[in-house]
């Protein structure tokens, strides 16, 4: 992965997670309410060939962390991803997150979904304060030539997303929240195209940017551990509330 107003986001998850942002996103083609008590397996693998390294981890990417199952934990409609300093993997200090909904390299199933152009990609979470954290919803199509990113934060700066679109003639804005982003709730969305690129946070428009014309791409949440500011401590967490996406 590469690297204006708001809304007063509500403490707590979302009483109804399934209503369409204010713009009228579409239809909800793809939800995870993170309802029962552990993570859905029919629609999330772990395994992403994103990730080089047997498909669980990257330190080419400044990556610090092997992803696990035992880091994803449900319960009260949540989804708790946790990054530890436990040695998980030979090389590997840390463990932690990251969940797709495709390219897995043959371990788990592939495809249960694939991001379109038009498509709204909407998560709802809670980012990690502490330094050395790196969460990011995202799309992946295999080579990275289509990668979306929704958002990238840097848990060094609390008030920073990174929207990008990586497609040739897509464009990219760092965005400056007026507010700290770790201390609430937020909704993070992007209209993926197709004739234009247009990020939100908590249904109010932050950036546009080119078009998007990808296909088959998969849809990626995750919670990295950034080799560029290591944290300087053992253990941090980020909640997600739901991820939704919606077609025209």
């Amino acid at each position: 992965m590469a690297s204006a107003a708001i809304a007063v986001a509500t403490l707590g998850p979302a009483a109804s997670a399934d209503q369409p942002a204010a713009d009228g996103p579409g239809t909800l083609v793809f939800a995870d309410e993170f309802d029962g008590t552990v993570i859905d397996q029919s629609k999330w693998a772990i395994h992403s060939n994103a990730e080089p390294d047997q498909c669980l981890g990257n330190k080419g990417n400044q990556q610090l962390e092997w992803h696990t199952w035992d880091a994803l934990s449900v319960g009260n409609g949540v989804l708790t991803v946790t990054a530890r300093k436990d040695n998980p993997q030979p090389g590997y200090e840390w463990s932690s997150g990251l969940i797709t909904t495709g390219q897995s390299c043959g371990h788990d199933p592939a495809h249960s979904f694939a991001v379109k152009p038009g498509d709204y990609v909407e998560t709802r979470l809670k980012l990690p304060a502490a330094k050395g954290f790196w969460p990011s919803t995202w799309t992946w199509n295999g080579n990275g030539s289509n990668e979306q990113d929704t958002y990238e934060f840097y848990s060094d700066n609390h008030r920073k997303l990174y929207l990008t679109n990586h497609q040739s003639g897509g464009g990219s804005c760092p965005y400056e929240s007026p507010t700290d982003l770790t201390t609430d709730w937020h909704t993070i969305a992007e209209r993926l195209g197709p004739d234009k690129t247009t990020w939100y946070l908590d249904g109010r428009q932050i950036c546009e940017q080119g078009p998007y014309s990808g296909t088959g791409d998969a849809l990626i949440f995750d919670l990295f551990v950034y080799a560029g500011i290591p944290p300087t401590v053992t253990q941090e967490s980020t909640q997600v509330d739901y991820i939704h996406v919606y077609r025209p």
